[in-house]
């Protein structure tokens, strides 16, 4: 029988879980890492989506439950921390902040059961969240098996201090869309290249263009923007590229301005010779408007600073969820020394101590929402 006294700190997890970084749908050791400290609590879990978990806390059958997801995946970011605790799969990190995503979550799991906290709560560790889209494969396996009739989210960011928490009304997140510009032409050695097609010339056509006629502004209304963070082509370097590829994302405040920039990119890659194709898509991460204000009121009466940050153009699966259920999702301050490093750096690390504080935050909240149905 499992001894709650025997089970490791959040903090420990924490260490356990940012050395053993797994991409999207690949978290497999991340997951068997979840399911032993899990069970030395003797929580109940169920798989989900592959590699994701879920555990539902019951004790009041007859209510709903508020619903609380923490996502599990890594990047393929080379970590350069330094730390003790640092990464040790070569190439891989936890650099979005996702351990403390999953270590929180764990260390609400372990106070609810220890304190025997009132309440009904659905507990999702969620994989792919940077790629893919986990969500929906997590909702999809759900379906109706699970009565929730609220969700909530944070995620880390040293943007903002400890203590402080950043949302607001409406969208938070941009849709988001994955894209990918292919450039075919025909191989030739270099000494003869008038004979070749240069599929690198076509893309730096297009890159041109695209740089010269951004279509990072306001339409209809509606804020949009496009970019492109990776490109490879080629085979050798004396031989004229057969190909050249672009990867990048549109981010918009709706669907609608999002699939329409894609048109409007794609009518560009033609133009020089390409081909638009369309990623993952993630919808914007919209806040219930209620939740909203419960979620200020809440900060307020338990004097935690409150941030009104507007929309950004993240992107976040999330999103999915809001679909589903009244959500409420927002940042979550881990600063603690001077320097913004940033998500997605090779050195983002907050500090060991927002463990312990973002638990406690996130059990008062939970309570605070479960009161609210």
């Amino acid at each position: 029988m499992a001894n709650i006294s025997d089970a490791i700190s959040p903090v420990e997890l924490r260490h356990r879980l940012h050395m053993s970084p797994e991409l999207a749908f690949n978290e497999y050791n991340t997951q068997r890492i979840l399911i032993d400290a899990l069970e030395k609590l003797g929580a109940r879990y169920e798989k989900v989506a592959k590699t994701g978990l879920v555990v539902l806390i019951e004790r009041e059958p007859t209510k709903p439950s508020v619903l609380y997801r923490a996502d599990m995946d890594a990047l393929p970011i080379k970590e350069e921390t330094g730390w003790e605790f640092a990464s040790k799969n070569e190439g891989f990190m936890h650099a979005c902040g996702h351990d403390i995503h999953m270590s929180v979550l764990y260390g609400v799991i372990k106070k609810v059961l220890e304190e025997k906290i009132e309440g009904n709560y659905v507990f999702v560790f969620q994989p792919a969240e940077e790629t893919i889209g986990g969500a929906k494969y997590v909702l999809d396996e759900m379906r109706e098996k699970y009565k929730v009739k609220y969700a909530t989210a944070l995620h880390v960011t040293d943007e903002y201090e400890l203590g402080e928490f950043a949302s607001t009304d409406g969208t938070l997140f941009a849709c988001a869309m994955e894209v990918t510009a292919k450039f075919k032409g025909l191989s030739a050695h270099i000494a003869q290249k008038e004979k070749g097609i240069d599929a690198i010339k076509k893309a730096v056509g297009f890159l041109s263009e695209f740089y010269d006629n951004p279509i990072d502004n306001a339409t209809k209304g509606q804020r949009v923007l496009a970019g492109f963070g990776r490109i490879f082509g080629g085979s050798v370097r004396n031989a004229v590229a057969d190909f050249t590829q672009i990867e990048g994302s549109i981010r918009g405040e709706t669907l609608e301005i999002v699939l329409e920039s894609f048109e409007k990119l794609k009518k560009m890659t033609e133009k020089y010779g390409g081909n638009l194709e369309k990623g993952s898509l993630y919808p914007p991460v919209i806040n219930n408007a209620n939740l909203f204000e419960v979620f200020k009121d809440f900060l307020n009466k338990n004097s935690y600073k409150f941030i009104d940050c507007g929309m950004k153009y993240t992107g976040e699966d999330f999103g999915f969820f809001t679909m589903k259920y009244p959500s409420i999702m927002f940042w979550a301050g881990v600063r603690t020394k001077n320097k913004i490093v940033g998500l997605h750096n090779p050195q983002f690390l907050p500090d060991d101590e927002v463990v312990p504080y973002l638990v406690d935050f996130m059990v008062k909240w939970l309570v605070e929402l479960y009161n609210h149905i």
